[in-house]
């Protein structure tokens, strides 16, 4: 695989903002629009964390919340801990350290366990450290264990919005299918809400050519989504559906990249499309 970005098909890559961060005290650059994960990539870093048990070096696997490697702790006045790359945008200083590693994921001191994998295998039971007394193996045993390191100075900034919110179809994921499905409901009469948990609609679409309605899938995109919102539709990008409940009750989390915390959405859909 050779490193580089999308330059075409609606990628969200803007290459006259440049920017830099850390990762495990490494420079990397990169441009707004990238995430840490891709920004990696396009820096040639292949080690990006370490299996849980045996430490062996992971690279990055996936494009999104499905991602189990590329874990990092994210530093600063944002701290969080157990951030996957591939969801979080890059942002210039930002300081990203790979979790279960030390000192860094690409010379892990605790590798030296992958020889010893035959001897400790799924399921192994821990206290077989019993002699002379296994209180004094559990402290290191139990420090080994978990992901990522929670910052004890972290201080909330402030109480997150919570809206409430009603409409006939609430459309989750805003890939081709979703947002085709939008587009027939709303020129139904219906009103629609559109979430996707990615920063810019269009799913596929931001990362492969084709046509839609016998032209270019990229102008499809834009005039469809600026009719929804001409038509005061509600578009709502980095927003997750995490939840359905009574009465038809949705829960979204939408995130916020310029300081503010997250924002509740209560909806309440008349129909829910799950695109």
């Amino acid at each position: 695989m050779t490193a580089s970005r999308l330059s075409t098909g609606g990628s969200a890559i803007d290459r006259s903002r440049p920017l830099r961060f850390s990762f495990d005290g490494t420079s990397v650059d990169g441009f707004a629009g990238d995430t840490i994960a891709s920004a990696l990539l396009a820096n040639d870093v292949a080690v990006v964390g370490r299996s849980f048990k045996y430490h062996r070096p992971r690279g990055i696997w996936g494009t999104g919340v499905e991602e189990p490697n590329a874990l990092v702790d994210i530093g600063g006045p944002r701290a969080t801990p157990n951030t996957r790359a591939t969801t979080e945008p890059a942002r210039d200083g930002l300081a990203a350290k790979s979790v279960n590693a030390t000192p860094n994921a690409l010379s892990d001191r605790n590798a030296f366990l992958d020889r010893f994998a035959r001897f400790i295998p799924a399921a192994f039971y821990y206290k077989t450290f019993m002699w002379p007394d296994w209180h004094m193996f559990e402290p290191r045993i139990r420090a080994m264990a978990g992901l990522g390191k929670v910052d004890t100075d972290w201080t909330s900034s402030g109480p997150a919005d919570q809206i409430n919110h009603h409409c006939d179809v609430l459309v989750v994921g805003a890939g081709p299918a979703g947002v085709a499905a939008a587009k027939l409901a709303a020129g139904a009469g219906l009103f629609v809400t559109l979430v996707d948990d990615q920063q810019k609609p269009g799913g596929s679409l931001g990362y492969r050519a084709s046509e839609i309605d016998g032209g270019p899938a990229a102008g499809w995109l834009e005039e469809t989504l600026a009719s929804l919102a001409a038509g005061g539709h509600l578009i709502l990008p980095s927003t997750t559906a995490f939840g359905i409940y009574d009465h038809n009750l949705v829960g979204l989390n939408q995130r916020h990249f310029d300081g503010r915390p997250d924002t509740l959405w209560r909806v309440r859909p008349r129909r829910i499309v799950l695109a």
